[in-house]
């Protein structure tokens, strides 16, 4: 174990889907329910795994700050959105720096980015709906040097699907939409 690491799991289960692709595909999902207003509760979803069902039962609420109509009471959807492109780079660095050898005392990682709200708002058609730029830094107290760390950043940024889900181009689809208004 390298920083909480168990590198003979990673690499007893890198071995695993090297000779059996299907085991490699891990499928997540999520259901959110509207509460109102702005509010929404998240429910996660049993995850699977290659051929296994990893039991999932976490929620958690969204809202948006008072100016935007809301409460105040949780992140916004912004924040997840970061949140979970964060978690996703931390674990890519904590591994790339465990599988070097390089011992770590702490790391941050923060993220940063502009909403031009007049895009959502459909006020100005000339500014973007998204975020157009996000920035990150990590500050780290370990045993690499800046080197170590610049190459682990950029092998984050190459393999983290987090990272490269927001970095390139991905296909959204609206699979089917349910009108349960006539259901008893």
């Amino acid at each position: 174990m390298v920083n909480g690491i168990n590198l003979e799991g990673l690499k007893a289960y890198t071995e695993l889907i090297a000779e059996e692709a299907d085991q490699a595909i891990s499928q997540y999902s999520i259901t959110a329910q509207w509460l109102g207003g702005v509010k929404s509760r998240i429910q996660t979803n049993n995850q699977t795994l290659g051929s296994t069902t990893i039991v999932k039962n976490f929620s958690f609420g969204i809202d948006e700050p008072v100016e935007l109509l809301g409460d105040n009471e949780n992140p916004t959807p912004q924040d997840y959105l970061f949140a979970g492109l964060a978690g996703c780079m931390m674990v890519g660095f904590v591994v790339g720096a465990s599988k070097k050898g390089l011992k770590l005392e702490s790391v941050e990682l923060h993220i940063e980015g502009d909403l031009n709200l007049r895009g959502f708002l459909n006020i100005d058609p000339m500014a973007a709906v998204g975020f157009e730029e996000i920035n990150f830094n990590y500050d780290v107290k370990g045993e690499g040097t800046q080197a170590d760390y610049d190459e682990i950043i950029q092998h984050v940024q190459q393999f983290s699907p987090n990272y490269r889900t927001i970095a390139d181009r991905v296909t959204l689809k609206a699979k089917k939409i349910i009108d349960k208004s006539n259901e008893n």
